[in-house]
């Protein structure tokens, strides 16, 4: 079979092969290594909160251009000048080029996290650290960044991995491309035709997906891969484009620099991303690197630039950590100035670990060529990574669980005695400064210790908009009389207690609850997915359908009381929202069922499984007083008041949670909230008879 390749448009015959084949150098650009800079330099700034930049996450993207085209560029020169592609050779040399470093930065996190961060997240980090050794974080954050209940924890100190897993997914496929066309087919344009469809394949994908699928399209490499071939592209078109003047280069490489700045100024966390927005940093990084090296770019090509630039892929890896971990060994909150601080350390940490970790390994990796070596070293050092992951969320607790023991929360007695009681117990919480020993939930357990409806699919995430029929017979499903609740994620947390009196008054229990999506008629943007949140509105719908089918006699109507902006009707916010319940309200009331609005329960300030795991000798520190945990107060009482004018039932569990004092986050031995504003199954049920008085449904 005739071993002819075709490169750049020549076909090579096997004789006009050289006998010894080598790998043609590449042209060092000097620009590419000072746009690397402007691109670390953005995700930094933004990453500070540094509000001009507030779009600085798009140093993400220009990142992804300067991948694809220097990697499409090295391999489309090895077939030029060989022939054919070393697969093998290729992935043992990328590996040698970023493992060492990725390593000791997983590594260095994962054991900080065990020294400083809040034992209660060590799981979630150690499998954070065990997806970002293999790459494939971007998945996992896509996969569990959907969870609504999630948006208020602590971003992981390995998130930026991402990335990373987006570049690597490339590097996997784009050789394999390229055998297939280039040297197996030996056509070019095939290649180029294959890579143009995919791009134009990829990006189409994005933009179609975003509005809808945010977070799949934000960390998915199929909805990011036309970023990285659109710098393929510019590495196979540079070397076919006749040279253009000094002064036309030097124009077309600021046009690329003010889009990529522009995009960086103009966008922010609002903005609907990545999608067809993606396009002007994209766009500004490939005139960066198409305008070559222009004599006038002394910008880019300055050496303070050039020294950023060598070291931004180790600036990018410890940064983030450092940013994340910093607050929590050094015991306060970080405000933009000080995380600029510790970015500057973070970057001297970069400095010492290029020269003396990612410089001489890859020099090392360079010298012994051969795959064998390069990716065994690879290969130990990703277990190495793995083992520590694995092993992270045995290790002994850094931070001791107090030597408090404390009796149950018993409450005994009628609804009212259990109230009296329940307010005694609130007062001495606030004294008690020592976390019991018999917890229930467990700190560790805390983050998990949700209701069964969010296993069984009657507690609806983001994107679903149905409510299986199952969901209509909790409680005692033979009972004569028909319960609703109704409501967001802070209705959903009142269900032990709600299935617990329904089955001691013997009623059918129907639960439907969706994740930031309240019982009221409001339309809101949700920032979370970059879009109004056109689910809530069409799951609402179909859900009141629902109660005017059963005609229950009580429907329960709960939800966080600061909902977001609700974009639909006039006045003010306030007015908005309150007539959004107004109107669900009167139309469930047209059932002839007994409405109940059970106002939302108290917030605390802070994370409070993460809070208690630091302060196990003074618990009253993640406590918040009364004020601090009314969040919405004004809203609150104009909801109280609309439903009593209404005929309705008004509930409040403000004095279940807050005396004067201030609202404990532990009662007895019981935790309060598994985690910033939902209340445990624990002292859900706690409260169930105290709440069956309050129904007052007989």
């Amino acid at each position: 079979m005739p071993t002819a390749s075709t490169v750049l448009g020549t076909t090579l015959s096997p004789e006009k092969i050289d006998p010894q084949p080598r790998t043609a150098k590449p042209e060092f650009r000097p620009d590419i290594e000072g746009l690397r800079a402007v691109a670390i330099i953005l995700v930094v700034l933004y990453h500070c909160g540094v509000t001009a930049f507030g779009g600085g996450y798009v140093g993400v993207d220009v990142f992804f251009v300067i991948s694809g085209f220097l990697i499409t560029g090295h391999l489309a020169r090895e077939v030029q000048a060989t022939g054919r592609l070393q697969i093998g050779r290729f992935y043992a040399r990328r590996a040698m080029r970023l493992l060492p470093a990725a390593t000791l930065t997983i590594v260095a996190t994962l054991l900080a996290a065990w020294w400083w961060l809040p034992a209660v997240r060590l799981k979630d980090i150690a499998t954070d650290g065990l997806a970002a050794t293999g790459y494939v974080l971007n998945y996992r954050l896509a996969a569990t960044g959907t969870e609504y209940r999630g948006e208020g924890d602590l971003p992981s100190p390995l998130q930026h991995f991402w990335s990373l897993g987006v570049e690597e997914q490339f590097y996997l496929v784009i050789p394999l491309l390229m055998i297939a066309t280039m040297v197996l087919l030996r056509r070019r344009m095939a290649f180029v035709a294959l890579l143009l469809a995919i791009t134009a394949a990829s990006f189409a994908w994005s933009v179609l997906s975003t509005p809808d699928h945010a977070n799949w399209a934000y960390f998915g490499a199929p909805t990011r891969a036309w970023e990285l071939g659109v710098g393929a592209l510019v590495a196979l078109a540079l070397p076919l484009t006749p040279r253009l003047p000094d002064v036309l280069c030097s124009l077309i490489r600021l046009a690329g620099l003010a889009m990529i700045v522009v995009a960086a100024m103009r966008y922010d966390d609002l903005t609907t991303f990545p999608g067809y927005q993606a396009g002007l940093p994209v766009l500004g990084a490939a005139l960066v690197i198409a305008a070559g090296r222009a004599v006038s770019g002394r910008l880019l090509t300055h050496g303070v630039m050039r020294a950023i630039g060598a070291r931004s892929y180790s600036w990018y890896l410890w940064h983030w950590p450092v940013l994340l971990i910093a607050p929590y060994a050094l015991g306060e909150d970080f405000g933009t100035g000080k995380k600029l601080a510790a970015a500057g350390c973070a970057y001297l940490m970069a400095v010492i670990s290029y020269a003396m970790i990612e410089r001489p390994l890859h020099e090392l990796g360079r010298e012994r060529d051969g795959w064998g070596y390069n990716a065994l070293t690879g290969v130990g050092l990703m277990t190495l990574a793995a083992v520590l992951s694995l092993l992270l969320p045995v290790l002994p607790d850094r931070t001791p669980l107090g030597t408090a023991v404390a009796g149950r929360l018993n409450l005994t007695g009628s609804a009212s005695a259990q109230e009296k009681q329940l307010q005694a117990r609130l007062t001495a919480a606030m004294r008690n400064d020592a976390l019991p020993k018999n917890l229930t939930p467990s700190l560790k357990a805390a983050a998990r210790d949700l209701p069964p409806v969010y296993f069984d699919g009657c507690h609806q995430e983001l994107e679903i908009k149905t409510v299986p029929k199952a969901c209509e017979n909790f409680g005692d499903p033979k009972g004569r009389k028909q319960v609703v609740l109704f409501g967001d994620s802070h209705a959903a947390q009142w269900w032990p207690a709600m299935n617990q009196i329904a089955k001691k008054e013997h009623w059918r229990f129907a639960s439907f609850t969706k994740s930031a999506c309240t019982a009221a008629d409001v339309t809101i943007y949700l920032e979370l997915v970059k879009r109004n949140y056109t689910e809530c509105v069409q799951w609402r719908q179909s859900i009141l359908t629902r109660i005017q089918k059963m005609k229950p006699a009580m429907v329960v109507m709960s939800a966080n009381a600061d909902g977001g902006e609700a974009l639909n009707g006039d006045g003010s916010q306030d007015d908005r929202w309150v007539a959004g319940w107004q109107r669900n309200a009167e139309a469930i009331q047209a059932t002839g069922a007994q409405v109940v609005y059970l106002d939302d329960s108290a917030w605390p300030s802070v994370n409070v499984p993460e809070c208690l795991s630091t302060r196990s000798d003074e618990i009253s520190e993640c406590a918040a007083s009364r004020r601090e945990a009314t969040t919405a107060p004004d809203r609150r009482q104009m909801l109280k008041d609309m439903f009593e004018d209404i005929g309705g039932t008004v509930v409040d569990p403000m004095p279940w949670f807050c005396v004067n004092q201030g609202c404990p986050v532990v009662v007895g031995n019981v935790l309060v909230y598994q985690d910033e504003s939902h209340v445990t199954q624990a002292y859900a049920r706690t409260l169930a008879p105290i709440m069956d008085e309050k129904l007052g449904l007989k």
